[in-house]
């Protein structure tokens, strides 16, 4: 970073003797070629007035070397060097760096697009970079508190005075605290890989009424202990072509989501739509509904709006649904109301 430094600084001064010699001596010889060929004479430029004239071609040529210099510092050494000061900012961590145009918006050339595009990237840097911290602080968060449990009862564990009993019961809480652990790793880990894929989503046959029914079996259980209702409405079949890996993934987290915000003998309800081109799913819960900050935050991870439901989920579901949904190029509606549920819609192309 040092010799970088140094480096810039020795070539930072846009003056140069060497370029102002050359072209003083460049506009001094156009300036004398007139009176050259005025004369038609070489023995001419021995006349009295010889030094007069080459006065004036030597002013003449300092003033256009002058005048040049002037101009190339103006609209290129100087711009640039505020670029380049600019991006060693940045390059320290400071993303509070703006550069202002050079010219009036109707007058913009290619060095304002240039300045353009770097307050852009600077910008999306510090997005990024806060993005990052919160990302951190979020993980850190959600990994203390299974790591604490882990930690607080294999502490007691090791006391002999623990009977069988409690030590079993403390087993078993230390064994949901480590799947807790796992699942939130896998989640992190899936999400990334969705947000790097490159790669397109697959695009292969399958029958979308079948999945929906196999994600209902799988939740048979938990919607039998939370007393819930399911209520649904599906053709007997609706083959499209797509990713079903990929959608499954939404439709578990969306019936999760619902079943973990919907009271004890409440109501869910599944529809299914086919379209000439689209495919719509709905599904309305009678839950405890959202306020609109939430509706405005909630495809953002880790974000959770109710906090009492924290302890069952680690807020990147939804994260990983609206990503999916981008990939599959589909699309989400979210209508909700506090204390009367919430309905998602979602359109995906056959």
């Amino acid at each position: 970073m040092a010799k970088n430094k140094a480096a810039f600084r020795a070539h930072a001064s846009s003056f140069s003797w060497v370029e102002l010699t050359a072209l003083f001596i460049g506009f001094g010889l156009l300036a004398a070629v007139p009176g050259l060929a005025y004369s038609g004479d070489w023995r001419d430029v021995l006349s009295p007035y010889a030094g007069w004239y080459l006065l004036y071609c030597l002013l003449v040529a300092a003033s256009f070397a002058l005048l040049a210099s002037w101009r190339r510092y103006r609209t290129f050494d100087k711009p640039l060097r505020a670029l380049s000061a600019a991006a060693e900012k940045v390059a320290g961590g400071d993303y509070s760096v703006y550069l202002q145009p050079i010219h009036r918006p109707e007058k913009y050339d290619y060095l304002d697009a240039m300045f353009a595009n770097f307050n852009t990237m600077v910008a999306e840097l510090n997005s990024i970079e806060t993005l990052r911290g919160d990302f951190v602080a979020n993980v850190s968060h959600e990994f203390k508190r299974p790591l604490a449990i882990i930690k607080s009862y294999s502490e007691i564990l090791q006391q002999s005075s623990v009977d069988d009993a409690t030590r079993n019961t403390y087993l078993v809480t230390i064994n949901t605290a480590a799947t807790d652990l796992a699942y939130l790793v896998s989640n992190i880990l899936r999400l990334n890989k969705l947000e790097t894929q490159v790669s397109q989503p697959e695009s292969i046959p399958f029958d979308l009424v079948e999945q929906l029914t196999q994600v209902i079996f799988a939740s048979d259980p938990t919607l039998d202990e939370h007393e819930l209702e399911l209520e649904v409405d599906m053709p007997e079949t609706l083959m499209m072509i797509g990713d079903p890996e990929l959608l499954k993934v939404v439709w578990n987290n969306l019936l999760a989501n619902a079943i973990k915000f919907t009271p004890r003998q409440g109501r869910i309800m599944l529809t299914v739509s086919e379209h000439a081109k689209h495919v719509t799913v709905r599904l309305s819960d009678s839950g405890i509904g959202m306020s609109e900050q939430t509706r405005a935050q909630m495809f953002q991870k880790f974000f959770q709006g109710d906090r009492s439901h924290a302890g069952l989920g680690n807020g990147l579901g939804l994260a990983m649904v609206a990503q999916i949904l981008k990939l599959v190029h589909g699309q989400i509606e979210v209508t909700s109301t506090l204390n009367e549920g919430s309905t998602f819609t979602i359109n995906i192309p056959r």
